[in-house]
C-alpha cells in the first residue's frame, strides 16, 4: 500500500463521524485509489505523476464526503443559520440545522479578523451570509472580542489548566500523603493539556473582509476563505494550508510556518510563502512571489511576473504558465533547480550553474537585455530550463 496515497484518501475522511456507510466508502476509495496508483506506475510513470493522478481522480469527491456527519458538530454556517448537527423542523416542513454546543456566536460589521491559538487547529470557511460566524465545540476554547470593525479571537492558553492543580486545597494537611495527592493531582491535569485543544472554526464572508491574520504555535491552519486584501498565516509547528473555493486577489499574501509544510493555491499581487523544515508548494496567479525553504522543497506552478524561489538542502521545482513572466531567480545549495517554461515564451536570457552537478538549458539565448531573465543555480544538484 503507497502510503501517500493512504494519508491523501485518510485526510479526505478526517473530520467525518465514521459509520457503517462512511466506512465502507473510506475502504471503497481506498481500495480504487491504491490500485489506480499501482496502474499508473505499472505504465511508466513516477511516482510524483502517478500521485498526481490519484488526486486529480478525487477532484468533486470531497462535496460527496461533506455530506456526511461531522465530528466536531460542524460543517459551515449558511446564511440565517448555522450548520451540521441535530436538524429539526422550525414547523415549516422545512429542516434547520440546529446550533451545536459550545462557543456558537456571530459577528456583523467585522473587516478585520486576529486569531490566536497555542495548541488548536484553526479552519476557516466561506460564510454565505456576510456575517463572521465563530465556533468551538469547547465552551472555554476560546475568548472573542469585537472592537468596531475588528475581532480578536484568542484560543485557551495552556497555563491556565496548570495552576490550579498546583495548590493545596483548603484544610488539607501537608502531609506526604497530601503532597502525593496533589502531585498525582498536577501530573494528569498535565498530562491532559498535552493534548490538543478543541478546533476553532470560523466562517468568513467573501466580501469586505481588509485584514484576516491566523496564528498558531503547534496547531495546524486551514483556509478555504477568500483572501482578504491583507492575508497573513503563521504557524510554528503545525501545517498551513490555503485552498480558496472562491478566487479572490490579496494586495499582500504571507503565509509562513517553522517546522510545518505550507501549501498555497490562490492569487495575490505580492506574496511570501516559507518553511524552515517543511516543504512550500504554491499553485495560483501571483505578481510578484518569493517562496522559500531551508530543508525542504520550494514548488510554484501557476502564473507570476517575478518570482524567487530557493532551498538550502530541497529541490526547487518551478512550472510557469504564462507568457508574460519578467524573472526567475531560483537556486538551491543541494538540491535540484528544474524550471519549465510554456511554449510560446520568448525573449529569454538564462544564467545556469552548478558546482558539481549537471547543467541543462533548453532556451533560446536571446542575450544579457533580454526581456525575460532567469537564474538557476545549485551547488551540488542539476539544474534544468527549458
Amino acid at each position: 500500500m503507497n502510503q501517500t496515497v493512504k494519508r491523501i484518501v485518510d485526510l479526505l475522511f478526517e473530520d467525518t463521524v465514521e459509520n457503517e456507510e462512511t466506512r465502507a466508502l473510506h475502504e471503497e476509495l481506498m481500495n480504487n485509489c491504491q490500485e489506480h496508483y499501482e496502474d499508473l506506475i505499472q505504465r511508466g510513470l513516477t511516482e510524483d505523476e502517478a500521485t498526481g493522478e490519484v488526486v486529480d481522480s478525487l477532484k468533486g469527491m470531497k462535496d460527496v464526503i461533506d455530506q456526511y456527519p461531522k465530528k466536531n458538530g460542524w460543517t459551515q454556517y449558511e446564511a440565517g443559520g448555522n450548520a451540521d448537527g441535530n436538524r429539526t423542523s422550525d414547523g415549516s416542513g422545512e429542516s434547520k440545522a440546529e446550533p451545536p454546543a459550545g462557543i456558537n456566536r456571530t459577528f456583523t460589521g467585522v473587516a478585520c479578523l486576529l486569531a490566536e491559538t497555542t495548541d488548536q487547529e484553526i479552519c476557516v470557511s466561506p460564510s454565505g451570509d456576510g456575517a463572521i460566524h465563530v465556533f468551538c465545540k469547547d465552551p472555554e476554547g476560546a475568548t472573542l472580542e469585537q472592537d468596531g470593525n475588528r475581532l480578536v479571537i484568542k484560543g485557551a492558553k495552556k497555563r491556565d489548566k496548570f495552576a490550579a492543580p498546583f495548590a493545596m486545597e483548603n484544610g488539607e494537611e501537608v502531609t506526604l500523603s497530601g503532597l502525593l495527592n496533589m502531585v498525582g493531582k498536577a501530573i494528569r491535569n498535565v498530562a491532559v493539556s498535552f493534548a490538543n485543544g478543541a478546533p476553532i472554526q470560523i466562517a468568513v464572508p467573501d466580501e469586505g473582509m481588509e485584514t484576516i491574520e491566523l496564528n498558531s504555535r503547534s496547531g495546524d491552519i486551514n483556509c478555504s476563505c477568500a483572501f482578504a486584501r491583507n492575508m497573513t498565516v503563521r504557524s510554528t509547528s503545525g501545517d498551513v494550508s490555503l485552498h480558496p473555493e472562491t478566487e479572490k486577489t490579496a494586495m499582500k499574501l504571507l503565509v509562513s510556518t517553522v517546522s510545518g509544510e505550507a501549501e498555497v493555491d490562490g492569487s495575490a499581487m505580492t506574496a511570501e510563502a516559507s518553511s524552515m523544515s517543511g516543504d512550500v508548494t504554491v499553485d495560483g496567479v501571483f505578481e510578484t512571489l518569493q517562496i522559500k525553504s531551508t530543508s525542504g522543497d520550494a514548488k510554484f506552478t501557476g502564473s507570476v511576473a517575478e518570482l524567487t524561489a530557493s532551498s538550502v538542502s530541497g529541490d526547487a521545482e518551478i512550472t510557469i504558465e504564462n507568457t508574460t513572466l519578467k524573472r526567475i531567480d531560483a537556486h538551491s545549495t543541494s538540491g535540484d533547480v528544474e524550471i519549465s517554461l510554456p511554449a510560446g515564451l520568448t525573449g529569454i536570457h538564462a544564467e545556469c550553474s552548478t558546482v558539481s552537478g549537471e547543467v541543462l538549458s533548453r532556451v533560446s539565448e536571446a542575450g544579457i537585455d533580454a526581456p525575460v531573465q532567469i537564474r538557476a543555480k545549485s551547488v551540488s544538484g542539476d539544474v534544468k530550463v527549458g
